[in-house]
C-alpha cells in the first residue's frame, strides 16, 4: 500500500480527510494501487444516510463543544476523540463482491506482529478478546472503493455513550455499562506503546511507498473539503423524517409535526388544545417547501402572525418553539 503524507498530520478537521479520500479516488488512484492514511478527530461522525436527532444527544454535544460531522459513507454513528485513531484504505474496484475482511485482515496481520490477536467479526468489526476495537464503513463508485474506520486506542468511553445516546440518565448509565462490556481500548494491552508509535507501526507494516501531497494538491483538497464542511451537507443532507415539537406556550399546548427532507419542510401540522380564531391552513401552507432554518422562519412569521389564527397565541413564543428544532446553530 501507498502511504499518503501531507503537511498537517493530526491538525485537520474530518472534512479535510473526507475530501482527501475523494481526491485519492478521483485523481490519484490507478489500477493495482491501494492508498492508506491515518487521521484523528474529536467529534461525532454521522453516517451518510442517518438522521442526526435519532443518533446523538444534541444538548450534551452543545454543552461540551463536540462537533458533528457527516461522512460520505453509510453505516452508523461513531464518537471519536484524539485518543482514537481513524484509518482510510482506498483501492480500485475488483470483479469480486466487496468484503471488509479482505482489507481488515491486513490490520489483523499488522497487530499480530505486536502479539495482539484481533478477530474479524460480523460484517465490519474487529474484536480483541471478544470486545469491539474497530468499526468500519464503505463506499464504492466508478473510480474505486473506500473503506475507513475507527481503531480504539484510549477513547473516553463514557463521553462516547453520552454523546450518542438520549439524554436520559438511566439510559446513559445502562449504555455505559453495555459499552464497557462490548467495547475496549487497546492501550492497556500494548506494553506501553504510545498512540504515535502504534500509528508508525501501521505505516511501517502496511505500506511500502509514500506519496507526499504537494501544496497545490492540498489547496485543491481544502477547496473540496468545503462541501463536507457546509451546513447543507451536515444538517440538510438527511433522509426524509418527521420532527415533533411539543410545548405549552401562550395560547395552549402546541404540538408541531414537521415532515422534513434535506432540510426542507414538506408538510406541517399544528395541533394542540388551543382555540382557533380561523382556519390554520393558510398559515401552515406558508411553511411548505421552505428551508427549516431561523432566517426563513423569521421571514415567514413576519408576514404571518400566529395570534391572527389562534386565541391568545404569541408569534415570538411560537417562533422560539420552532427554533428549538433547528439544527446546526
Amino acid at each position: 500500500m501507498i502511504l499518503i503524507r501531507h503537511h498537517n498530520e493530526g491538525e485537520l478537521k474530518p472534512y479535510f480527510y473526507f475530501a482527501l479520500e475523494e481526491y485519492v479516488l478521483t485523481h490519484l488512484l490507478k489500477d493495482d494501487e491501494t492508498y492508506f492514511f491515518t487521521w484523528e478527530i474529536h467529534g461525532v461522525v454521522i453516517g451518510k444516510n442517518q438522521v442526526i436527532e435519532n443518533e446523538v444527544n444534541l444538548s450534551f454535544l452543545k454543552e461540551n463543544n463536540i462537533d458533528i460531522y457527516r461522512r460520505p459513507t453509510g453505516g452508523g454513528c461513531v464518537y471519536a476523540d484524539h485518543r482514537n485513531t481513524m484509518f482510510s484504505i482506498i483501492t480500485k474496484r475488483t470483479n469480486k463482491e466487496f468484503t471488509f475482511k479482505t482489507y481488515l485482515s491486513k490490520i489483523i496481520d499488522s497487530m499480530k506482529l505486536l502479539d495482539i490477536n484481533i478477530e474479524f467479526s460480523g460484517r465490519n468489526d474487529l474484536l480483541y478478546e471478544g470486545k469491539k476495537i474497530s468499526g468500519n464503513a464503505f463506499l464504492q463508485n466508478k473510480y474505486g472503493m473506500l473503506m475507513h474506520g475507527t481503531f480504539l486506542y484510549d477513547c473516553d468511553l463514557e463521553t462516547m455513550v453520552r454523546a450518542i445516546t438520549p439524554s436520559d440518565e438511566k439510559l446513559v448509565s445502562k449504555g455505559i455499562d453495555s459499552v464497557r462490556s462490548r467495547v475496549t481500548n487497546l492501550k492497556p494491552y500494548l506494553n506501553g506503546l504510545t498512540q504515535e508509535q502504534l500509528i508508525k507501526h501501521f505505516e511501517n507494516t502496511l505500506t511500502n511507498q509514500t506519496y507526499h501531497l504537494s501544496d497545490e494538491e492540498i489547496k485543491m483538497i481544502t477547496e473540496m473539503a468545503k462541501k463536507y464542511e457546509s451546513k447543507d451537507w451536515i444538517y440538510k443532507k438527511q433522509p426524509a423524517y418527521t420532527k415533533i415539537l411539543k410545548k405549552r406556550i401562550p395560547g395552549g399546548l402546541f404540538e408541531i409535526k414537521l415532515d422534513l427532507h434535506e432540510g426542507v419542510i414538506k408538510h406541517i401540522a399544528i395541533q394542540g388544545d388551543f382555540f382557533d380564531k380561523k382556519s390554520l391552513t393558510p398559515f401552515q401552507e406558508a411553511f411548505i417547501d421552505k428551508h427549516y432554518d431561523k432566517v426563513t422562519i423569521q421571514k415567514i412569521l413576519s408576514d404571518y402572525h400566529i395570534e391572527d389564527y389562534i386565541l391568545d397565541a404569541q408569534t415570538e413564543a411560537f417562533k422560539e418553539l420552532l427554533y428549538e428544532g433547528v439544527l446546526g446553530e
